[in-house]
């Protein structure tokens, strides 16, 4: 087993000294380790990765989520308005900041914090901890749970695996300029872990990590709990929408709150999200097998989301976010925010580049070697425009019979291809084929039957902003009868 798809030039065998650190924070305790193992000659050439000589696996990182998250269910949305609630009726897309102000705020002044700039706070008081994957390394490495186990990570090795999910996963490329800081936020999974956890709503259960590369070529990772989406709160007349993942964000060192303290400001307005009709504190969609109580969740525009805190009393399991997000990125507690901001902080006005992606849709290639096959675990990978030719008779793929876009039954064969943009256009797809094939193209957003955005039967458009996106060329069935064979594709944005 490789541990590592080597692309990035990763060096699979790691000096095995120590462990990672305590338990608090969703690390591990320290063990034993073998001291007598080789050392990293820093050689450019490929090492063995064989599992005999894996030195960085470990039976597990035991992580204790599972365990502080597992008593809180999925909350239904609040019956009454909150004081204060925002009744924005215009413009459409305007998100609400209701949190609770700060008190006042304060000062760390150049060289007493993160050493580069003053540095404004919110004088919030709580008494959450500080999740310790947020702090400097203090041992050689952490504890990861991979896809394919346990490992235990350097930190050039952690930067290298969070570059390459951003990069694979958006189509666009991490600023490795010294100082630039990049935020990737991994939607649906731990820290530490790369698993789809089920994402219940207003807890801080997904990751964020912030990343850049010092003037002296070091590479610095820092890891925090985070909600990606909205709080279980009513907001007011679209003003709660969650970011679709599976793109780049632009930020700048800037400010948020009525109070105003530093924070990462979004630098973009009228982005596409998907809007919290129902209140119920998440992004509705059949893929998550989540039932909107009341109404369906709707594309539109959307602005304002911040990467700020969320001052709470609790332990980070039963931590609710509530008010504190109406679809900004919050970080919970004060201890963890300091940490954060210290870091993260450069000058005002400074860009950071924020890669969010759902864990579910990583490009595989960030775990295994993968050779495109049009399956769904290695799809095709194609550059807009494309030409494409294709026969499903032929296809090794067969997953998907009915999509949630369509009643139509594709049981028949699928070729599964995928493409990355940074713009917005209207997308074509045209598909071709000859009489009695009978091939049907579908645009989806993940990996899933029920995350089909668009449907045709020869061709399709839609209005395409940036992200990650699947076309699966399906054959059309009736009864027994495959209508599998050859076609062509077209897909391209104007």
């Amino acid at each position: 087993m490789r541990i590592w798809n080597i692309h990035w030039g990763f060096l699979a065998v790691v000096l095995l000294t120590v462990a990672c650190e305590s338990k608090s924070g969703g690390q591990v305790a320290d063990t034993d380790t073998d001291s007598n193992t080789d050392t990293d000659t820093g050689s450019d050439a490929d090492t063995d990765t064989d599992t005999d000589t894996d030195t960085s696996a470990v039976e597990s990182c035991n992580f204790d989520y599972d365990a502080q998250f597992a008593t809180f269910a999925a909350m239904d949305g609040p019956e009454t308005v909150p004081p204060g609630t925002i009744e924005n009726q215009a413009p459409p897309g305007w998100t609400a900041h209701i949190e609770p102000p700060a008190p006042n705020t304060y000062v760390i002044p150049e060289g007493k914090g993160g050493g580069k700039a003053d540095l404004v706070l919110p004088g919030y008081e709580d008494n959450m901890p500080m999740f310790e994957r947020g702090l400097p390394w203090s041992e050689d490495t952490r504890c990861y749970e991979l896809p394919y186990g346990a490992h235990l990570l350097t930190q050039d090795q952690a930067y290298d695996m969070y570059r390459e999910i951003a990069e694979q996963t958006t189509g666009i490329s991490v600023d490795t300029d010294p100082e630039v800081r990049t935020v990737v936020g991994v939607r649906g999974a731990y820290p530490g872990t790369f698993q789809w956890h089920g994402n219940t709503p207003d807890l801080f259960n997904d990751t964020l990590v912030l990343m850049w590369v010092d003037g002296d070529g070091f590479k610095h990772v820092r890891e925090f709990a985070v909600h990606t989406d909205v709080g279980n709160q009513y907001f007011g007349f679209e003003s709660s929408s969650s970011l679709r993942p599976n793109r780049r964000y632009h930020y700048i060192n800037g400010w948020h709150g009525s109070t105003p303290y530093n924070a990462l400001h979004i630098d973009e307005i009228w982005y596409r999200v998907r809007n919290d009709t129902n209140a119920n504190g998440h992004w509705d969609d059949d893929r998550n097998g989540w039932l909107p109580p009341d109404g369906d969740d709707y594309f539109r525009e959307g602005s304002g989301h911040n990467i700020h805190m969320g001052s709470v009393n609790a332990p980070l399991g039963s931590a609710h976010v509530s008010v504190w997000s109406a679809g900004c990125q919050v970080i919970p507690g004060m201890a963890s925010w300091i940490e954060f901001i210290n870091a993260a902080w450069t000058e005002e006005g400074d860009h950071v580049n924020y890669f969010l992606v759902d864990v579910r849709d990583i490009h595989p290639q960030v775990w295994y070697p993968c050779e495109p096959d049009g399956s769904h675990e290695c799809p095709f990978e194609i550059e807009l425009p494309a030409d494409e030719e294709g026969d499903t008779s032929t296809a090794t793929a067969d997953e998907f019979d009915v999509y949630n876009c369509s009643t139509i039954d594709e049981s028949g064969n699928e070729i599964v291809y995928v493409f990355t943009t940074d713009e917005e256009g209207t997308l074509n797809v045209v598909v071709d084929c000859v009489s009695p094939v009978d091939i049907d193209i579908h645009l989806l957003e993940g990996d899933d039957a029920d995350a089909c955005l668009a449907r045709g039967h020869e061709s399709f458009t839609y209005d395409i902003t940036p992200g990650r996106y699947l076309v699966v060329a399906d054959t059309f069935a009736s009864g027994a009868d495959e209508f599998a064979g050859e076609f062509s594709l077209s897909v391209w944005i104007e």
